[in-house]
């Protein structure tokens, strides 16, 4: 609606304070290696972002600006270079102090179950982010582990927008996304095959122990987490983590992977921190 983007428009041109600045420039990895024009582009975003969603902390954790920011900031840093309504079907962020439990519900068949499990972070189908604070500060503090539950979740949301969560985003022009899908389907069998491969090396591993000799070589690091195996979605979230966070070794290792990520999100973050504004 018309007033809807006259409403984001205005928000987007509110300035941020120096102390916003500041914290956007020291917690934001990228934001010192961003194109002066990108950099503004991104504090308008997170402006609009500051005074669209609401923070709400949870199991007693007072919330604080620098936490708003750093998660404005991460959340925006998906949507550089692409037309966007900043999370639309977002209103809130919840926000704990550690990972919390939460219910989870399984059917099979006629039967449901439910259960409580430990979460570091979750995104809502048009409804809430929920996050750990220190979840994602541990992840800021060692970015080589590839990890930030941030741009995680956030991926999710823009997963959602075009109505389902099935690991192919929105494309604002078609052509961008023609690849998309035989590549993901690639890397996304490799990385299943690649936890099968763990989970019989640990079968052997716990075998090796038991009858006292050598177990066979470890399987290499990989760049993606395994837990993006679990479903397309997970693992365009999980990709999304690696391409922003250690985006110079998921070039190297899934280059096809990374073009596909570069499309999308209109950025070349591994360009960029070998001191180039955007590669193509």
């Amino acid at each position: 609606m018309a007033w809807q983007h006259s409403r984001r428009r205005y928000l987007r041109s509110r300035p941020l304070s120096k102390k916003q600045e500041s914290i956007l420039h020291s917690r934001l990895a990228l934001y010192p290696v961003l194109p002066a024009d990108t950099q503004l582009e991104l504090k308008q975003n997170v402006s609009l972002f500051l005074r669209d969603k609401e923070f709400v902390g949870c199991n007693g954790l007072q919330v604080t600006e620098e936490m708003c920011v750093v998660i404005a900031a991460h959340a925006c840093l998906l949507l550089l270079g692409r037309e966007n309504s900043c999370y639309p079907n977002l209103c809130t962020i919840l926000l704990y102090p550690d990972a919390y439990v939460a219910k989870e519900t399984h059917h099979h068949g006629h039967v449901q179950s439910t259960r409580l499990s430990a979460r570091a972070g979750e995104a809502h189908y048009r409804g809430p982010v929920v996050l750990s604070w220190d979840d994602l500060q541990q992840g800021l503090a060692h970015p080589g582990q590839g990890h930030n539950m941030a741009i995680h979740e956030f991926a999710h949301k823009l997963d959602e927008e075009d109505g389902h969560v099935d690991g192919r985003p929105p494309f604002a022009r078609s052509e961008d996304g023609k690849d998309w899908a035989p590549v993901m389907h690639e890397a996304f069998a490799a990385l299943r095959q690649r936890l099968h491969a763990l989970h019989q090396e640990h079968q052997e591993v716990e075998s090796a122990s038991a009858n006292d000799r050598e177990p066979d070589a470890a399987q290499p690091v990989s760049v993606l987490d395994t837990y993006g195996a679990q479903s397309p979605a997970e693992f365009f979230a999980v990709a999304t983590e690696a391409y922003f966070v250690i985006p110079k070794a998921m070039a190297a290792a899934h280059p096809r992977l990374y073009r596909e990520m570069q499309k999308f999100y209109r950025t070349d973050p591994a360009a960029l921190l070998h001191g180039s504004h955007q590669g193509d």
